[in-house]
């Protein structure tokens, strides 16, 4: 089956490359949607991060250029279809905006300049998962919406998971570091099942990253780049616990 896909720019590097990556006018595509990271755990009074991908026929990616894939899992979207973008985030895993509060900042309703909105996490737009959205904004379903023609969702498989350790919050939030993968101190090739890996330092921020393929219906993949969730790991006393997310994509 014949259908579009694009990768992303991958971004990594300073707050300045971040800007430059997220901040432009509307009429730029927004981070893609996906279903790859179902859930991201600490487990062991805080000493293993446990990372479960979505099930094997349940990962995809949105994606825009024409490429011939060889699963029949791959779906078109286009005008025929009866279901807005703005219906299908609320039922697609990690698949846009849960819900934007009508109040909040700019960045909120809109696109945040480095991505992650000038009010931060609390006030970032929601995915269906209930991560933060990095580069998100309402301004995505109308994007969708309008470039539904254009847009395809492609089966893809996990070619690798990368876990890696960021810093602490100062740290974090001066690097600002956006879509792609990092200096990863854990990788996993072909993983199958859940992953569970030693967290150490046991308190700061983390990425955790899948890079996907999609499989071409003449043989071989097409890299597809990385989806990755941020996330920041606080000590309770004598355990641990994630207390933030965000979802991390390029952009469609």
């Amino acid at each position: 089956m014949l259908i579009r896909t694009v990768i992303g720019s991958i971004a990594v590097g300073s707050t300045a490359g971040c800007i430059r990556a997220f901040q432009s006018d509307d009429q730029s595509p927004p981070p893609r949607k996906s279903n790859i990271i179902r859930d991201i755990s600490v487990t062991n009074s805080g000493e293993i991060i446990e990372v479960t991908t979505a099930p094997d026929e349940s990962q995809w990616v949105m994606t825009r250029q024409e490429i011939d894939a060889a699963s029949s899992r791959a779906q078109v979207e286009n005008t025929n279809n009866q279901i807005s973008w703005h219906q299908r985030a609320i039922a697609e895993v990690d698949s846009g905006l849960d819900a934007v509060s009508p109040i909040g900042t700019v960045e909120a309703k809109g696109r945040g300049a480095t991505g992650r909105g000038r009010g931060g996490f609390s006030s970032a737009p929601r995915t269906s998962n209930g991560r933060a959205w990095y580069g998100g904004g309402a301004y995505a379903a109308t994007w969708y919406d309008n470039h539904d023609n254009e847009v395809s969702r492609v089966p893809v498989t996990i070619n690798m998971i990368g876990i890696g350790f960021i810093g602490d919050n100062d740290t974090f939030t001066e690097r600002s570091i956006g879509p792609g993968p990092i200096n990863w101190d854990t990788t996993y090739n072909d993983p199958t099942g859940d992953i569970r890996s030693d967290l150490s330092p046991r308190s700061g921020w983390y990425r955790v990253g899948a890079e996907v393929n999609a499989e071409l219906a003449g043989g071989g993949t097409q890299p597809l780049g990385w989806e990755c969730i941020d996330l920041r790991v606080r000590s309770t006393g004598n355990d641990e616990e994630i207390t933030k997310k965000w979802k991390v994509s390029p952009r469609i």
